[in-house]
């Protein structure tokens, strides 16, 4: 996956699966070629901010459960509910290193790609074939994800996101500033309203949000708060599989519920994403820990 050199604070890996991990004073993560999928980020003095379960299916190929996957090119099984693998082809795929610098206080600079021309054609057979993808992440005290999706001769319909999630002490304890007065769809009963408050959580959540606000994870068990700020993003998608969900899900704990929460930056459905040719977009998340 990987011809260049990595300099001081990064190190490749080749198990549980080819990747690297960084080791810096500003912070430790971990990240797969695997569906460039970011595993692991705590910063300097932090409990871990990205969540990864302890049943995650490790092996390439394989959607990983937990950390940061890459929604792309449709979301769930699509809009006609066809499509396979679920949330699509990027976060199963095999990505290139293509860039590994540390800066001067520790934060590491990574570049992954992927080309669609090296993507098995049968995956998503609707699309060209000279798309590119690119994954930039700086990881240190605070952690920027930015997904670039790049059409070649063909223009590019897709939906896309960042399936963040993020560890909690304890969900009861937890509230998500900034949904107050934004239009949402909850996918559990096929509805929509608008959101009144903060988001709390009391049961299975699964609600699409129509709103490019920043969000704030306020953490009461941990004492901590975290910020998402996105671009290029118009929706957040707000997710929780509560006790009877995780209980029957292969790569969840039965408790695991108890300790993550999914925000993700995400353009879905209605807003999805029209690339002319050799046009490209972007959609990131930036995550501090206030």
């Amino acid at each position: 996956m990987t011809d260049i050199e990595v300099p001081q604070g990064i190190t490749l890996i080749d198990t549980p699966l080819a990747g690297i991990k960084v080791d810096t004073p500003a912070a430790t993560g971990v990240i797969y070629f695997n569906g460039a999928h970011i595993a692991a980020w705590t910063p300097a003095g932090q409990h871990p901010v990205l969540w990864l379960s302890d049943a995650a299916i490790l092996e390439p190929g394989k959607a990983i459960r937990g950390g940061i996957p890459l929604l792309w090119p449709w979301f769930g099984a699509g809009a006609d509910g066809k499509h396979a693998p679920a949330h699509g082809i990027a976060r199963i795929s095999a990505w290139n290193l293509l860039q590994a610098k540390v800066s001067p206080v520790g934060t590491a600079s990574i570049i992954l790609g992927l080309d669609g021309g090296a993507v098995d054609a049968g995956l998503a057979p609707e699309l060209p074939r000279d798309y590119r993808l690119e994954l930039h992440i700086s990881m240190g005290r605070t952690l920027i994800v930015q997904l670039v999706v790049m059409a070649g001769e063909d223009a590019l319909v897709f939906e896309d996101g960042l399936h963040s999630y993020f560890a909690v002490g304890d969900i009861g304890k937890t509230r998500i500033e900034g949904l107050d007065g934004a239009a949402f769809s909850n996918r559990l009963t096929d509805s929509c309203a608008t959101q009144q408050g903060d988001v709390t959580f009391d049961a299975e959540t699964d609600q699409i949000f129509e709103s490019q606000a920043s969000l704030r994870i306020v953490d009461e068990e941990w004492n901590r708060t975290l910020l998402i700020e996105k671009v290029g993003s118009v929706q957040s998608v707000i997710w929780n599989p509560w006790i009877a969900k995780a209980a029957a899900t292969a790569d969840l704990g039965d408790d695991d519920w108890q300790h993550f929460v999914c925000a993700e930056a995400v353009n879905v459905r209605e807003q999805s994403i029209a690339v002319a040719p050799g046009g490209r977009h972007l959609i990131s998340q930036t995550i501090s820990v206030l």
